[in-house]
């Protein structure tokens, strides 16, 4: 049985088709179509087990990707650390 309501807010949960990003060691992994719940109210985002674990299984295996996508990175060090 799935949750629904949210456990940060207490909002609906529904069932929608995500992009999800997924953090791998210093990887980056960028899935498309997931099925996932998501808060109405405030936009947190849950995945099933089995969901996380075909995730997880796809990047041990790694398999060739549908595409490669270059992602910008900036640093607030800069911006906060200066002297």
């Amino acid at each position: 049985m799935q949750p629904n309501r949210c456990a940060e807010c207490g909002g609906t949960l529904e069932r929608k088709i995500i992009t999800h990003t997924q953090p791998w060691g210093q990887e980056l992994y960028r899935f498309e179509h997931v099925p996932a719940l998501v808060c109405t109210q405030c936009g947190h985002m849950w995945l099933e087990a089995a969901v996380s674990q075909a995730i997880d299984e796809i990047i041990r295996k790694h398999p060739q990707p549908k595409r490669y996508e270059q992602i910008p990175v900036f640093s607030l060090a800069d911006e906060f650390h200066k002297a």
